[in-house]
């Protein structure tokens, strides 16, 4: 067969097809240049050949991406719990300082004497500022297995949400790369099939008008001496007409 379809759609054409589909599921906090850089891996590797196939890959490239996604988030999920601990330890320091502050303050005052007011004051000024030195230690120290192990199980349940997750999406996948290889040995391959046989068809129709509606190149004597041959026959035949004619009449006369 010389019509058959293309076995694979262009680059052109993939890009067309693509702004059809939507704007990439890419959040702002994501990269736009890994997703477009997994599509056009998958591209290489399925290969598509029409815009059906095209669409299933397009689900599968998003179901791999969302599968990224909750897989980072589940280790963010535990960095956030270490971090909210940390946080609340920061809190507790700087309640902790300003009960002491206000307690010295209370104290100095309370004594009417100018010596220990200073005194409680430089008291107060050093909690405060060792208070700020505390915070700063404990929002930079890294933190321990032991600490991200007690982030985990306060973070269990969004953990297992995200399990879920990651298995629907995975489900999800494999029934689009399924129905892909569905597609191409049945549905697909069969109406591939049959527009070529259609194709061929029509090319083959259009050779053959070509063939009755083109004039003929080389001419013939055989019709010129085939009139000739007519025009001798029939001259003869209108002479021997006369003869039996004119024979008739002159028997008549005799008669």
């Amino acid at each position: 067969m010389k019509n058959k379809l293309p076995m694979k759609l262009t680059k052109t054409e993939v890009e067309e097809f693509s702004a059809v589909l939507g704007s990439a599921p890419v959040l702002t906090s994501e990269s736009g240049r890994h997703y477009n850089e997994i599509w056009e891996n998958l591209i290489v590797t399925f290969a598509p050949r029409d815009f059906m196939e095209l669409l299933l890959i397009r689900q599968v490239q998003n179901e791999t991406w969302k599968i990224l996604r909750y897989t980072r988030h589940q280790t963010l999920g535990i960095d956030r719990r270490f971090r909210e601990s940390l946080e609340l330890q920061v809190k507790a320091q700087k309640e902790q300082a300003a009960r002491r502050g206000a307690l010295a303050k209370e104290l100095a005052q309370q004594t009417g004497r100018s010596e220990t007011e200073l005194a409680r004051v430089l008291y107060l000024r050093g909690i405060v500022m060792s208070s700020v030195d505390d915070v700063d230690a404990i929002l930079d120290r890294e933190p321990t297995e032991i600490e991200h192990n007690k982030a985990l199980e306060a973070g269990i349940v969004f953990q297992e949400q995200l399990d879920r997750l990651i298995n629907s999406s995975l489900k999800r996948r494999n029934e689009a790369i399924e129905q892909l290889d569905f597609y191409r040995a049945g549905f697909g391959q069969r109406w591939r099939e049959i527009s070529d046989q259609i194709l061929d068809a029509e090319a083959i129709e259009i050779g053959e008008a070509k063939q009755i509606m083109a004039p003929t190149l080389t001419p013939t004597d055989e019709p010129s001496e085939s009139v000739t041959a007519s025009s001798v026959e029939g001259g003869t035949d209108q002479t021997s007409k006369s003869a039996n004619a004119a024979s008739t009449a002159e028997n008549g006369g005799s008669r």
